[in-house]
């Protein structure tokens, strides 16, 4: 009697010329911008890729100088903690090469003022867009330049006592990732 060998899902993916991978990223931006403002910032990345996509989780936060917060005068030290969830397309044959992506996010910010004590805290729900270039510099070691849009879904103004500051609703965005990718 012969018997069948029996296979798993997993091992279909595995042998078939399908890549998976779990990639990890640093965005630069977040980091560079707090540390010229002498705070911590960062913004750590975890994927799964699967083919040609990806489903990345983000979470970052930013604290940078007041010559890049765009606030009025009189505010000051403003935050911003994200949330989110963006599924890519990469057009490389190993996630690498171009890709596109979007998805959502959560914001949580603040914003403080010169003439009140205390800080305003509001949160944002953001519709992402963006793409960029992937090199891989090293084996799956890799570099990724990218540009991205972010829509507000739910501006507000802000009060802080008397003084009212209206965030920009859509944001544009730039900046260099470092990260690796273990296949699985």
């Amino acid at each position: 009697m012969l018997a069948c060998p029996q296979t798993s899902f997993a091992d279909e993916l595995h042998e078939s010329s399908t890549p998976l991978a779990l990639g990890f990223n640093i965005d630069i931006l977040p980091t560079a911008l707090s540390a010229a403002n002498g705070k911590l910032g960062y913004a750590p990345q975890v994927w799964l890729g699967i083919g040609h996509a990806r489903i990345r989780l983000v979470g970052a936060h930013l604290e940078p100088p007041k010559a890049f917060a765009f606030a009025p005068n009189g505010f000051r030290n403003p935050t911003v903690t994200v949330f989110a969830s963006i599924i890519d397309y990469t057009f490389g044959s190993h996630f690498d090469g171009w890709w596109i992506g979007s998805g959502f996010e959560i914001w949580q910010s603040g914003i403080e003022h010169d003439a009140v004590a205390g800080t305003s805290r509001w949160n944002s729900t953001v519709f992402t867009v963006g793409g960029g270039h992937i090199w891989r510099v090293a084996g799956n070691f890799f570099l990724d330049a990218w540009a991205g849009a972010h829509l507000v879904l739910n501006p507000q103004t802000v009060s802080l006592g008397s003084f009212q500051y209206d965030p920009f609703p859509l944001q544009a965005e730039a900046s260099l990732k470092v990260g690796w990718f273990l296949p699985i």
